[in-house]
């Protein structure tokens, strides 16, 4: 039924085409090499037309379509394949045997020959390009030297997207560039916040991710980061960040799929607006830091702007709110129905209080501070003058305690104190810090902490920590009703299954904390754009993903990253939205509208379970069908409709399709080839030996539990369509 009312669909959205419009279709001929429109060099198409004097691609219209134009001055339409990697080793199939030799005895090598022929079998099937996370052996820039490349030079040479990945690398300081990481939100919250803690919420308004993003592109030596720099004419455009580890860019509230993220704003809002100490940070789960810079600036930034905030001029949640309410707390309190004393905390800083001084013999020092009480997340001890430990409390994962009002106490230099025995009372100050090697004789042993503040009785904005549910309410991620425009594909309405509670905010504090998810996503994509800008002329097309699940993101952080887009990566799947195409249709249109009229990229992953060399696995989360077969005709049914229907502005807005991945690994059925190396064309993936199929004809293929079914023929006819087009 689903497949039939978006074919109807697809039809009748042929016919209403303005500016260009499709071929009729040949399924015979469209996936014969004889057939095959003349390309260029890039994979352009040469009778699409456009200018293009830039030696890169570029994004550009024609009529009432984008496209990208490549450095030839044609038409292209992106056909990716994303994560081209071979599975690690072991990576054991359902039997416990480890696949990993097969790629040896198949291609003598995991790297060029495998990278080779795993290009030829993509081009063969209508992919174009090389999607994010891809190895090194797929690059078009690649060389290698005695291999088997003619002249060591990639023999497929196709147009790419690359990824950096300034947030997450600046949360664990991976390349030193910084003097400490920048702050993960989630980190900061307490037991108020009970959603997943897995991805994170970067403090986007810290300077140092700048410094970040700009030191990762000053880096030369870097091959990646040497073809931004130079607009590498194969380059087809630079993402950064990947949404697995930033929250609030994954699906909205307006659409129910079951996989809703949390709100930016109300995670802001309760988080602490100081953290000195991170037991183990989400992103890489490496190390605990330290933060000598204890600011969360994305919450407590003052500033008190006197230029308004926008998305222009995008502000921290304090300051927004500060200049709203013209900087009286009365007026927010009388809005909110609240009770605040101040925008800023009511807490003390207590600095340099002595806990004890070194004898080279005692380990053990306790002491009582002096002011109680404490707010978790500002303890900070410092030996000789130099910041050593801080706390952990009671509510954080990791801490390992149970028990109200209790921290432990850790540091990120290995073997430097006990952390099992030593701890913080925070209602009481009492302290024990447990020194794995007595400290020196005279050696000054002093904290620094906040009394009265977060958590501890504060009454400021800044101390909000979710307590105050009478109008912070407990619904993380809703604060407001449904999109009036879009009101029936709502999350949270209650009711179990795809759906998330009925919002339980102040609404007056929800509009405002909803409309200050837009400055927080200026903030980053703009400080992204600008660091890019001054060195490449590339397109940015933000994250890899913007939406998730085929649920659009939320429209405050769309209108945030507008502005500073070239070209959006999104999740819209016709399946993600089951069982109603109405749903995904009005997901398009909706995506369209907060974006605008900016050119997209669609991510897709689905999966065929059953019908795979991932059998043995429980039921996939992703987009799971019954068959290959089914898997490949959605793919198909949602490149013709995305590359055929206008969306909200008018426009045919998709440049691009992103299959992910190239082979089934994480347990699940995401690949185009099987864990064994098969390709699902109702050929290569079946019980006996066979030879594979054209253009590696000449190698062994087959080998599996059972045999699978044809996902290949529907890609192929999905991947032509664009070649179709008339100008």
């Amino acid at each position: 039924m689903k497949k039939l009312a978006i074919t109807i669909l697809i039809a009748s959205t042929f016919a209403a085409l303005g500016g260009m419009r499709p071929r009729q279709k040949d399924t015979n001929a469209a996936h014969s090499q004889a057939s095959r429109p003349l390309l260029d060099r890039y994979g352009g198409l040469s009778r699409l037309r456009c200018t293009n004097k830039t030696g890169h691609f570029i994004l550009t219209k024609l009529g009432n379509r984008w496209l990208f134009c490549d450095p030839a001055g044609n038409g292209f339409i992106s056909m990716s394949v994303g994560a081209i990697l071979t599975n690690g080793n072991p990576t054991l199939d359902c039997q416990g045997k480890n696949t990993y030799p097969i790629y040896l005895d198949k291609y003598r090598d995991t790297s060029s020959n495998w990278g080779w022929q795993t290009l030829k079998r993509m081009t063969n099937w209508g992919f174009n390009s090389v999607g994010q996370d891809s190895g090194a052996n797929t690059l078009p820039w690649q060389t290698c030297s005695k291999c088997v490349w003619p002249g060591g030079k990639q023999p497929v040479p196709l147009p790419y997207i690359t990824e950096l990945r300034p947030g997450s690398y600046a949360a664990v300081n991976r390349f030193g560039y910084l003097t400490e990481p920048i702050k993960d939100e989630i980190n900061g919250t307490n037991s108020h916040y009970a959603s997943w803690r897995g991805g994170a919420l970067f403090d986007v308004f810290d300077p140092k991710l700048d410094r970040e993003m700009k030191d990762e592109l000053s880096k030369d030596t870097q091959p990646s980061t040497r073809n931004i720099r130079s607009n590498n004419p194969y380059l087809l455009g630079v993402f950064t960040d990947d949404s697995d580890w930033f929250t609030g860019s994954g699906a909205g509230p307006d659409f129910a799929n079951g996989k809703t993220t949390a709100n930016t704003a109300w995670i802001t809002l309760i988080t602490s607006p100081v953290h000195t100490y991170v037991q183990s940070p989400s992103y890489g789960h490496s190390s605990s830091f330290i933060y000598k810079d204890t600011k969360v600036y994305s919450k407590a930034l003052s500033t008190n702007p006197t230029s308004p905030c926008s998305t222009a001029h995008p502000c921290s949640l304090r300051d927004y709110l500060w200049q709203k309410y013209n900087g009286n707390i009365a007026n927010l309190n009388k809005t909110w129905r609240a009770n605040y004393t101040t925008f800023d905390s009511t807490g003390t800083q207590i600095t340099g209080e002595a806990v004890g001084t070194g004898d080279g013999v005692t380990r053990i020092f306790t002491s009582k501070l002096a002011h109680v009480a404490v707010s978790p997340y500002s303890v900070l001890f410092f030996v000789r003058g130099e910041a050593k430990a801080g706390d952990c409390p009671w509510f954080h994962l990791g801490c390992g305690l149970n028990r109200k009002d209790l921290g432990s106490l850790g540091s990120p230099i290995a073997n430097y104190i006990t952390q099992a025995s030593s701890t913080i009372n925070y209602s009481t100050g009492s302290i024990t810090i447990t020194f794995v090697t007595p400290p020196a004789v005279g050696t000054a042993i002093t904290v620094n902490y906040i009394c009265g503040g977060w958590m501890a009785g504060g009454t400021g904005l800044m101390d909000e920590d979710g307590s105050h549910t009478a109008w912070v309410g407990s619904n993380v991620w809703c604060l407001e009703g449904p999109d009036p425009n879009y009101p029936a594909y709502f999350a949270c309405a209650g009711g179990g299954g795809n759906h998330e509670p009925v919002p339980n905010a102040n609404p007056n504090l929800g509009a405002d904390l909803d409309n200050w998810i837009s400055q927080w996503a200026a903030k980053y994509f703009k400080t992204m754009h600008d660091d890019l800008k001054a060195v490449s002329k590339v397109p940015y097309l933000g994250l890899d993903t913007i939406g998730a699940w085929g649920g659009p993101a939320y429209s405050k952080f769309l209108e945030g990253a507008s502005p500073y887009l070239d070209g959006a990566f999104v999740q819209l799947l016709q399946h993600g939205l089951s069982p109603s195409p109405a749903a995904f249709q009005s997901a398009y249109q909706y995506t369209t509208q907060y974006l605008g009229d900016v050119p997209l990229l669609d991510f897709v992953t689905m999966v065929a379970e059953a019908d795979s060399s991932m059998s043995c696995h429980a039921a996939s989360t992703f987009e799971n069908f019954a068959t290959q077969s089914a898997r490949g005709q959605e793919w198909y049914n949602t490149v013709s409709y995305l590359l055929t229907t206008p969306g909200h502005n008018g426009t045919i807005q998709f440049v691009g399709f992103n299959w992910w991945s190239w082979q089934d690994f994480q347990g699940t059925n995401q690949g185009l080839v099987s864990i064994h190396d098969n390709a699902y064309d109702g050929h290569e993936a079946v019980v006996g030996t066979v030879p594979c199929s054209p253009p590696l004809e000449a190698l062994t293929c087959g080998g599996e539990a059972a045999n699978y079914g044809d996902l290949i023929s529907h890609v192929k006819q999905a991947n032509a369509l664009w070649y179709q087009l008339l100008p």
